[in-house]
């Protein structure tokens, strides 16, 4: 059984999120052949599988994202709701707002997060983290609700660049990459292991189609993530994915082990690449 708790749900979405922005700054810079540039986009939560052992019995809500490719990095401003029903009747509600950054080179990342939740009052930390050559030192140090400085080592990724090795490893005909990743949360949970199985390529059929956003074909990615130093086998949460040839994700499922929680887009457009001539 998964250690589930409210924040650590939030976190995990927040994992996603940053899995999503990657994807789709890969998609605008480094394979030119992708229609994908700057989009919005919106995804509907709902419950998925569940088992006897659940303590939460329902999940609804919604996510959004507008992401901007800006000439020195990308940009995303993200706002998520979502609602849990538990076993005992009580019903917690979360929100979060988060404006983050990260230079084309991958060696910066900035970040601005707002949470509340029906239980707690709101959260706000802002920060960075820094990869040399950039700077002397690989750190990330936060304001705010948390006022912490954390060593990283050397060889820890962004999200951008974490992607852009699985979008390798996936067109390589590889089936399974990891690596350290820095996520966009609290420093406690800041630095995970992330492990990704790459599944074989598969038609998309959905009713879901939207002109420019969603292409033929998706890769399913299967992303198992640790806590960072961790002996433990089984995983904090999981994330599957349906991966698209231009970096989309179309659906999403989070896989805490006693029930999962679907994510599926709902709607999408692009937006106006921006000249950097």
């Amino acid at each position: 059984m998964f250690n589930i708790w409210p924040g650590r749900i939030l976190k995990a979405f927040l994992a996603a999120y940053v899995f999503l922005y990657s994807l789709a700054c890969i998609a605008s810079n480094a394979y030119a052949t992708s229609s994908i540039v700057s989009h919005n986009a919106n995804y509907t939560l709902s419950m998925g599988k569940k088992n006897s052992n659940a303590s939460v019995q329902d999940v609804s809500g919604k996510i959004s994202f507008t992401l901007n490719a800006q000439c020195d990095g990308w940009s995303l401003i993200e706002d998520y709701f979502f609602r849990f029903l538990y076993e005992t009747g009580e019903e917690i509600t979360i929100f979060s707002h988060s404006d983050s950054w990260e230079d084309k080179n991958g060696q910066l990342f900035s970040f601005d997060v707002r949470e509340r939740n029906s239980y707690e009052p709101e959260t706000i930390y802002t920060g960075y983290a820094i990869l040399p050559p950039q700077s002397d030192i690989a750190e990330a140090s936060y304001t705010g609700a948390y006022n912490d400085t954390l060593t990283l080592s050397t060889d820890i990724m962004f999200p951008v660049t974490y992607t852009r090795t699985i979008i390798d490893a996936a067109k390589q005909g590889r089936k399974f990459m990891s690596g350290k990743i820095f996520v966009n949360s609290t420093p406690e949970d800041a630095v995970k292991t992330a492990s990704a199985a790459i599944g074989i390529k598969k038609p998309y059929k959905s009713d879901i189609q939207i002109n420019g956003v969603t292409t033929s074909n998706y890769w399913p990615v299967d992303i198992a993530y640790f806590k960072a130093g961790t002996t433990e086998s089984i995983p904090e949460y999981q994330i599957q994915m349906d991966l698209h040839d231009n970096g989309v994700v179309t659906d999403f499922m989070i896989n805490y082990g006693d029930f999962t929680v679907h994510a599926s887009i709902s709607d999408a457009q692009l937006i106006e690449k921006v000249d950097c001539m």
